[in-house]
């Protein structure tokens, strides 16, 4: 590796620093730097934003959850208000990697990296999350879904930087779930994720249903025709199969050296399944 390391100690120092030549920014440096390893990037600049971050750790900010850029995942899977009020965040933040990655992989590196199989992803979709960006203009707000565009790709632009993220309050009412399915669980990254949020009537229907699937599409997908199709109907073997069905239509997978297109879409549609496990009738999954 072969580049200059700055760590500017404020936001101003880091704008100037951002005005000039080729840069990468950093904070946990568990993505960026396997891809300098390997040659996927050769920065003349990595910059270290960690000390230019001022934002309190995690905190409520009215009705929504503000956490900073910087916040480890392991920050994030400790913290009692996460757990308390984003049960479905805290799930999927115990689901990166192994103890020690947790203490430096950052949930902003893990956004800006945008890849489809980040774990973090799914439950910042389930929870609409908002991201606000800074430059030396002032700042902007993106929900999770319109930052990313692609596989690696965001709106992100230069002179700018991810400064925190807004979760917004969500009913008590709503059931988390996360499931991550890989070769060796958490020391592994995805063949398929999965995780929803459900709200049933009190006679078992669903009120609402959130659910969303990653590393089976070009970027975090959220099964909008699953969660419209069984909006006021109950989780019966019947329209847990129609559900599957339209997933399967809903996702398009790449095969790679975890699993195949294939393989990848019968776990996903499998998955599906796992919606009808809160209920208690006998007639369900």
């Amino acid at each position: 590796m072969s580049f200059e390391l700055l760590v500017p100690k404020d936001e101003e120092k880091l704008f100037s620093l951002m005005e000039e030549g080729d840069y990468k920014l950093l904070a946990g440096g568990t993505d960026l730097f396997v891809k300098i390893k390997k040659d996927l990037l050769s920065p003349d600049r990595v910059i270290d934003i960690t000390g230019a971050i001022t934002e309190p750790k995690i905190a409520e900010k009215g009705e929504k959850i503000s956490i900073p850029a910087t916040a480890t995942f392991q920050e994030i899977a400790e913290s009692p208000l996460v757990n308390r009020e984003f049960p479905v965040l805290a799930q999927s933040a115990r689901a990166v990697g192994a103890t020690q990655l947790r203490n430096m992989a950052t949930i902003g590196g893990n956004v800006c990296n945008a890849s489809p199989s980040a774990d973090s992803l799914i439950a910042l979709y389930l929870l609409n999350g908002e991201l606000t960006l800074a430059d030396r203009e002032g700042e902007r707000r993106l929900t999770i879904n319109d930052f990313i565009t692609g596989p690696g790709k965001t709106k992100l632009t230069r002179g700018e930087y991810l400064k925190s993220l807004e979760i917004p309050g969500i009913s008590e009412d709503f059931t988390h779930y996360f499931e991550k399915v890989g070769r060796r669980n958490a020391l592994d990254i995805s063949v398929c994720t999965m995780g929803y949020l459900l709200k049933k009537e009190e006679d078992g229907t669903v009120e609402e249903l959130r659910l969303a699937y990653g590393a089976v599409a070009p970027k975090i997908i959220r099964a909008t025709s699953v969660e419209e199709y069984l909006q006021g109907k109950k989780l019966n073997r019947e329209n847990i199969a129609e559900a599957k069905k339209l997933v399967r239509s809903e996702i398009s997978p790449i095969g790679d050296i975890r699993g195949s297109a294939e393989y990848r879409k019968k776990v996903a549609v499998r998955l599906v399944e796992k919606i009808g496990n809160t209920s208690n009738s006998a007639n369900e999954i």
